[in-house]
């Protein structure tokens, strides 16, 4: 993914576990307006698989997940 997209939010999960980064991307995504992107950023291995699945489960549209050291973020645009 080459540049990342500019998000509209940004929501920091780092130190949390499955499956809080989901519920709180969830969450954040409910407050937002269709066709804003979150920028969600997770240290839990599992995010990386995770993120991709929740989007394709609610029809949000995953931009990309880009990992940087231990951190993980991931793009949504809410739909």
């Amino acid at each position: 993914m080459n540049p990342p997209p500019k998000p509209d939010r940004a929501l920091d999960c780092t130190g949390l576990f499955c499956p809080l980064p989901i519920v709180k991307t969830k969450l954040e995504i409910d407050a937002m307006q269709p066709g804003q992107v979150l920028a969600v950023a997770a240290d839990d291995p599992g995010f990386l698989k995770d993120l991709p699945a929740w989007c394709t489960s609610t029809g949000h549209e995953c931009l990309g997940v880009v990992r940087n050291g231990a951190v993980i973020t991931g793009y949504v645009r809410k739909k």
